[in-house]
This record gives structure tokens, C-alpha cells and sequence, in this order.
């Protein structure tokens, strides 16, 4: 799996791994950032407004899962088409990952408004009406500019994809300054600006994503990046392409539903602990352990985008084996990064835990480093996991994921969480065992996949070569037509692979090659 000759060799892939990770820690770092940051605003208002936010963003990210769908997707066909030297098919991913992400978000934004109420007072039953009125408002505000939410994840990703992490970092950077500030003068007034209470913090949000779309669409729109909505002076049509949007779907969907069983998953492991010796403070336990995860990871999710746009350019230009080594060495990146961050986060467990609980609750504090120390040493197999999930993704092999998180966390770690703790007596602790069980699972699963070549033929159903002319031939043929036609021509700098109703032409600025296709064989023609 992890890469074999010498560091030299690879130093270059590595390096190009590095140079596309960092910007995207950072990014993911901000993101945090500003979350903590309007969470200490919002704290300012008192118990009930915390707890309105908290209950809301419960309802909102499941509602907004969908959103992972053309984000994923997008990210997966821009890095291929990027890959295969083809501008147009960039323009054109470009566009309809818009238009279907407009599309999604309009019935997810009238989903959200309308389902905020009776949503917050089913999770509010019992507590008080307050949080339940503060966040409905809250909620109905947000889903209002879902549209914005949607067009800066997805043009974020996009560009990401396509081997530009830079302005996605800028993007975020400048739109999380944006966000703190209008949040600030929205909650809490400013001059003739009314105080708006928790309803500014939704305001503050929604206008600063607005911001941060017409920023997004003024960069694409000046040429000047990568990605862009009309390449080459062709035609533009803005109609939706069912087919590009089944295509984005189609990759992006198990990664939403992988988004939902994990979550789930989660939920129902928090069940399952609060009924141990150690009750509702195992949720607490639980809830610490995440985010000091969340925060040791944020390398390796920079890896995993990496190695999306790194293994789909490579598949683009049908450079099976280049791809496989770059998936191999932004692995070993990962796993290496893991174990350095994992050994101190495992021996400093009790100082971490006090961090988040200075009140240092003795029972919190034992669960606390019990967890952090029995699933840290797991984490390296977790990267594995992230950084092969991304490269997948790359190849527009999405569903393993999905399988993946169903087969481990539904039918691993839940179950085994209730054994270990109830029917063999091992508490709490069994718990942790189970979720380090279902995470070694996890890893094994991915590498399996990763080893094999299924998500090969994945990126090959996505190319228009083999919906044309590939797909009718016998399985041998197409065998040949690859290894000693399409690899080796593509293999070639600055050489594109035109696919028409005649045939397929290779094209460099120095030489084209045609090739027509019968029933059962592929001809070279003069």
C-alpha cells in the first residue's frame, strides 16, 4: 500500500500533495474558527439562544446533506476534466454543477423554512417554548439564502477539484471576516443598525454569504482562474444537462447518505453510553473526544481533498498507474501526519480534557482520557479511511463509502457498543473499544478497495470515449484500445482526446491521430 522506493522518487508527488493540502487545513481551521466565534456571540444572549442554535444546526445540516451530492460530484468530474487538458468540458462542469446547485436549493431551502417548527418543537418537546420560537426565526432566516450557502460550497469545491486551493482559502477567509462582522453589528446593534438578537446572527450569515457568491462569480468571470463558466468562445447554454446532473448526482449522493449513517450512528452511540455507569456524562465524554478528533484530522480531510483532484487529473488522462501511486504516497502522507499528531494527543489525554471541562468532574475526566487514549491509537488507521475516501472520489467511486459506513458503523461499532457494555459488563469503556473496532473496519474496508481496480472502471463509465464507442466492444478489444491507444496518446503534454460522431481523435499541436469503431473493433485512419 504505502509507497516503496525511495523518498526521491516520489518527492515530487509529495510535494504536490503538500501544496494542495495546506490551503484546504487552513481553510477547514477558519471554518472552525468563525463557528467558535459566532458561538461566543450567541452565548452573549444567554442559555436559550445557545440552545436554539444548537438544536437548529442539528435540523440544518441533515436537511443540507443534500448539498454534499453536487459538491462531491462537481469536485470529481472538474479534477478529470482538468486531467484530460479539455477546457470546454471544465467550462461545461462549471456551469451545470451551478445549475444544479440552484436547482437542489430551492426545494432544500422551502424544506427547511417550512419544516423548521414543527422539526425544533419535536426535538424541544417538554423544554422551554423560547428556544423553540428563537430558533424556528433563526432557521426560517438561513434557509432563505440556502441559494448562497450552496453556490459558495460547491464554486469552493469545484475549484478545489480542479488543483486551485489557494482561492477557495482566500474565499473563505475573506467571507468568515464578512460573517463576523455583520454578525456582530446585527446581534448586538451598532448606530441607527437595531440590535436583531439571535435573528442578526442568521442576517449576518446569509448576507455574507451573498458576498462571498458575488466575489466567487466576479473571480470566474475576470478569466483569471482556472475554472470557468465559457471557455474557448464555444457556445454557452445554461439549459441543465440531465445527464451531467444524473452524473453529479450519481457520484455525489452516497456521500451525502454517507453524511446521514454517520451522524445517525453517532446519535445512536450517544443512546447507548448515556445508559452506562457513567450517564449523561458520557455524551459529554463522547462530545470532547470528537472535537479533539476533529481538530487532530484537519491534515489528513487537506490530504483527502488533495488526493481527489490529484487522482482524478491522473484518470482524466486515462494514467491508471500514475494515479494509484499518487493515491498510494498522499496515503502514506496521512497515515505518517496521524501517528505524529496521535502520540501526544494520547499521552497529554488528562491536560486535554481539563481544557474542555475545567471544572475537571472526576468521572468526566477518566471517561474522557479513556476515550481519547483507546481510539487516538486507532487514528492512523482512520486516515487511511479519509485520504482513500477523497481519492475515490477522485475516480467518481463514491459508493464504497457509503457501504462502508453502513457496514462498520450500523454493523459494527453501534451493535458491538450495546454488547460490550451491557451483555459483557464493560461499561463505557466498551463502548470506546467498539468505536476503535468499527474505525480498524473502516480502514480495512478502503484499503480492500483501494488495492483492487473497480474504481478503474468507475472513472471510465464517466467518459463520454466509452458511453460512445468503448462500452460496444468486446472486453478484450477495449482492453487493447486502452493500453496501447488511449494511455499512451494521452500520455502525451498537451494532447486532447476529442470524442465526435465519427470517431475519436487525438490532437496535439503537432500531430492528430483518428481511430473509428465497428461492432466489435477499433481501426487507426489516415
Amino acid at each position: 500500500m504505502l509507497p516503496k522506493a525511495n523518498i526521491k522518487k516520489h518527492l515530487p508527488i509529495l510535494k504536490e500533495v503538500v501544496k494542495l493540502a495546506w490551503p484546504v487545513i487552513l481553510t477547514n481551521l477558519l471554518q472552525t474558527l468563525v463557528s467558535i466565534v459566532d458561538t461566543l456571540m450567541v452565548g452573549r444572549l444567554g442559555p436559550i439562544a445557545i440552545a436554539a442554535v444548537g438544536m437548529s444546526n442539528a435540523f440544518r445540516l441533515l436537511v443540507l446533506v443534500a448539498l454534499l451530492a453536487v459538491s462531491a460530484g462537481g469536485m470529481s468530474l472538474i479534477s478529470q476534466a482538468r486531467g484530460a487538458r479539455d477546457p470546454v468540458r471544465m467550462s461545461f462542469v462549471v456551469r451545470q454543477s451551478v445549475i444544479s446547485g440552484i436547482l437542489i436549493s430551492i426545494p432544500l431551502g422551502l424544506i427547511g423554512y417550512f419544516g423548521a417548527r414543527p422539526i425544533l418543537s419535536l426535538i424541544n418537546a417538554g423544554g422551554d417554548p423560547l428556544a423553540t420560537n428563537l430558533g424556528t426565526s433563526y432557521l426560517q432566516l438561513l434557509f432563505l439564502g440556502t441559494p448562497f450557502l450552496v453556490l459558495n460550497l460547491i464554486i469552493n469545491r469545484i475549484m478545489q477539484g480542479a488543483g486551485d486551493t489557494i482561492t477557495p482559502l482566500l474565499l473563505t477567509g475573506s467571507l468568515n471576516i464578512l460573517n463576523i462582522i455583520f454578525n456582530y453589528i446585527l446581534i448586538f446593534g451598532l448606530g441607527p443598525i437595531p440590535a436583531y438578537g439571535l435573528d442578526g446572527a442568521a442576517m449576518g450569515t446569509v448576507i455574507s454569504r451573498f458576498l462571498g457568491v458575488v466575489i466567487a462569480v466576479y473571480i470566474i468571470r475576470s478569466g483569471r482562474n482556472l475554472i470557468k463558466f465559457r471557455a474557448n468562445k464555444e457556445p454557452v447554454s445554461w439549459w441543465p444537462d440531465w445527464q451531467m446532473t444524473w452524473d453529479i448526482l450519481a457520484i455525489g449522493l452516497p456521500s451525502g447518505l454517507q453524511g446521514i449513517v454517520r451522524n445517525g450512528a453517532r446519535l445512536m452511540t450517544i443512546g447507548i453510553v448515556t445508559s452506562t455507569e457513567i450517564g449523561s456524562l458520557g455524551a459529554a465524554a463522547l462530545a470532547i473526544g470528537i472535537q479533539v478528533e476533529s481538530l487532530g484530522v484537519l491534515p489528513v480531510l487537506g490530504i483527502n481533498v488533495a488526493s481527489t483532484s490529484l487522482v482524478g487529473r491522473a484518470l482524466g488522462k486515462w494514467q491508471v498507474n500514475e494515479a494509484r501511486e499518487r493515491g498510494n504516497i498522499a496515503i502514506f502522507l496521512g497515515v505518517t501526519i496521524m501517528v505524529i499528531v496521535v502520540v501526544p494527543m494520547a499521552i497529554f489525554a488528562p491536560q486535554i480534557v481539563r481544557l474542555f471541562d475545567p471544572s475537571a468532574d472526576e468521572i468526566l475526566l477518566a471517561a474522557g482520557v479513556a476515550y481519547l487514549r483507546i481510539n487516538t491509537v486507532v487514528l492512523p488507521v482512520a486516515a487511511i479511511s479519509m485520504v482513500v475516501n477523497g481519492a475515490l472520489r477522485g475516480a467518481g467511486d463514491t459508493k464504497p463509502g457509503m457501504y462502508a459506513a453502513i457496514t462498520t458503523l450500523i454493523g459494527i461499532s453501534v451493535p458491538l457498543s450495546w454488547l460490550l457494555a451491557h451483555p459483557l459488563g464493560f461499561g463505557s469503556t466498551g463502548v470506546w473499544y467498539a468505536l476503535a473496532i468499527g474505525m480498524i473496519a473502516n480502514g480495512a474496508f478502503f484499503a480492500i478497495r483501494w488495492r483492487g481496480s473497480k474504481w478503474e472502471a468507475v472513472a471510465l463509465e464517466k467518459a463520454e470515449i466509452y458511453r460512445q464507442y468503448l462500452r460496444h466492444l468486446p472486453v478484450d478489444e477495449m482492453g487493447r484500445f486502452l493500453d496501447q491507444v488511449r494511455r499512451p496518446q494521452m500520455a502525451i503534454d498537451g494532447m486532447i482526446e476529442v470524442v465526435s460522431a465519427e470517431g475519436v481523435s487525438y490532437q496535439s499541436l503537432t500531430d492528430e491521430t483518428n481511430y473509428t469503431f465497428g461492432p466489435n473493433s477499433f481501426q487507426k485512419t489516415i
